[in-house]
């Protein structure tokens, strides 16, 4: 009558895995959880370019979004001013941090109330978790 689903365990260790996606499926499950992973072994070793890389591709997935127009101009307002203020040589960090909690302010918002804000929090996430250690203490800006 019950049946006895399998253990369960994933790693990944060892390799670096960047702007890529990783599907998981639950054993004994028609459940299947996406999830983008930005991260790297090395994530502080990370330069203002890789940060530049990271913010470019966090816009691109706003651009491709469904949200509406208003919104999506708001988050890539606050992306960019991150993204053009970690170009530079002496880049502001705690500036770049404050931009980005801006933005994971609304993509938070977001989250709670769409599909498609759902998967922005999640790709929002998994960019600002790889960008925290090239933030050094101004991550703690991010709150999230």
């Amino acid at each position: 009558m019950f049946q006895k689903k399998p253990p369960q365990s994933q790693a990944i260790s060892g390799s670096s895995v960047v702007g890529s996606q990783i599907q998981m499926t639950q054993a004994g499950a028609d459940a299947t959880a996406t999830q983008s992973v930005v991260s790297s072994v090395q994530q502080s070793g990370l330069t203002g370019s890789d940060v530049v890389n990271l913010l470019e591709e966090l816009e691109t997935t706003v651009k491709r979004s469904s949200i509406e127009a208003e919104t999506q101009q708001k988050l890539l307002n606050s992306v960019g001013a991150a993204k053009d203020e970690a170009k530079r040589d002496d880049a502001d960090k705690e500036m770049v941090a404050k931009n980005l909690k801006r933005a994971g302010e609304t993509l938070e918002a977001l989250n709670k109330g769409t599909e498609a804000g759902k998967g922005l929090w999640e790709k929002g996430q998994a960019v600002f978790n790889a960008i925290a250690p090239w933030l050094g203490g101004a991550a703690k800006l991010l709150g999230f």
